[in-house]
C-alpha cells in the first residue's frame, strides 16, 4: 500500500472516529472484532513475508520482479490493519512477528515456515489470496468505517494480483512436474481454507453480522455466513482447479446449487486463530 494511499486512510480514520460505533458493543463482539482483524493482518503479513523471499529466487526476472511487488502489498496492507486493534480494549489479541512461536499466531499453518519451492508460492496467491479477498468483500461495507475503508483499498490493489496469481499457476502446471508440485500443496491447503470460513453458525460471526461489522458495501448483497463464503470461495477456485487439472473433492450439484467437499478436519481447528492444529 503506497504511502498516499495510507495518508488517506488515516485522513479518513481522523475524520470519523468521533462517531465509533464500537462504543456499544458487548465484550464478546469487541473480542471477534479484534480476532478478525488481527487474523486478516497477520494472513496478509506472513504471506508478504514468505512471498517476499522469492524476490531473488523466481524462476524468471519477471516473476522475482512481481514477488517483490506483491510482497510489498501484502506488508502495506497488514501495516495499515495493525493500528485498528488500538481502539479495541483487547491486550490480549495483537500482531504476531516473524520469531514468534507459530503457536501464536493468527496466521494459517501453510505460512509457519519459509517456502521451500515455488509452487509453495504460486499456491499461496492461487488459493489463500482469493480467501483472504472474500472476507475483504465481507467488511467492504462494515460499521467500522476504518475497517471498510482499508479493505476497498485492499481489494482495489488486489485486482492485478489475482490476475497475475492465475498466469502464474498456467505456467506452473506447464513445466515438467509442475502440476505435480501444485497438486501436492493444494492437497496440504485446501482443507485449511475450507475451514477458515469457520463452522455454520459460528457464534463470534453471527456477532458481527448482526453489528453490522461484517457487511458487503453493495446494500443488494445477501447476510453472509460461514457456509455461504465457504461456498462462494469454492465457486472461485475450482473452475482454475478443474482448468489446471487438478484433483479435489469438490463437486458441484446441480440440484441444490452447492458445492460438496470432503468432511472438514473440525477436530483440529483452532477457531479462535483461525488455523488447523498438526497432524
Amino acid at each position: 500500500m503506497s504511502e498516499p494511499v495510507t495518508a488517506e486512510i488515516d485522513r479518513l480514520d481522523g475524520s470519523l472516529r468521533g462517531g465509533s460505533p464500537l462504543a456499544n458493543l458487548g465484550g464478546e463482539t469487541l473480542d471477534a472484532l479484534g480476532v478478525l482483524i488481527v487474523v486478516l493482518a497477520d494472513n496478509e503479513m506472513f504471506h508478504g513475508l514468505r512471498v517476499a523471499t522469492w524476490a531473488t529466487g523466481a524462476p524468471s526476472l519477471e516473476a522475482a520482479v512481481a514477488c517483490a511487488a506483491v510482497a510489498q502489498d501484502k506488508l502495506g496492507h497488514s501495516r495499515a490493519l495493525y493500528p485498528l486493534l488500538d481502539e479495541l480494549p483487547l491486550a490480549q489479541v495483537g500482531p504476531a512477528h516473524p520469531a514468534d512461536n507459530p503457536r501464536t499466531r493468527f496466521a494459517i499453518s501453510f505460512f509457519d515456515r519459509p517456502f521451500d519451492d515455488w509452487g509453495q508460492v504460486v499456491a499461496a496467491l492461487a488459493l489463500v489470496s482469493p480467501a483472504l479477498n472474500l472476507l475483504f468483500h465481507a467488511v467492504s461495507g462494515s460499521a467500522f468505517v476504518p475497517l471498510a475503508r482499508r479493505a476497498q483499498h485492499i481489494l482495489g490493489e488486489e485486482r492485478l494480483t489475482s490476475v497475475y496469481a492465475e498466469g502464474l499457476a498456467r505456467d506452473l502446471v506447464a513445466v515438467e512436474r509442475g502440476r505435480e508440485l501444485l497438486q501436492r500443496h493444494l492437497d496440504a491447503l485446501l482443507p485449511e481454507l475450507l475451514c477458515w470460513f469457520g463452522p455454520p453458525d459460528e457464534p463470534g460471526f453471527a456477532a458481527l453480522c448482526a453489528a453490522g461489522l461484517i457487511r458487503d458495501a453493495d446494500p443488494n448483497a445477501p447476510a453472509p455466513t460461514n457456509e455461504s463464503l465457504r461456498q462462494r470461495y469454492i465457486g472461485q477456485i475450482a473452475p482454475l482447479l478443474a482448468a489446471l487439472g487438478l484433483r479435489t473433492s469438490l463437486l458441484w450439484n446441480e440440484e441444490s446449487r452447492r458445492w460438496s467437499y470432503d468432511p472438514l478436519p473440525w477436530s483440529r481447528w483452532n477457531g479462535r486463530r483461525r488455523r488447523l492444529a498438526p497432524v
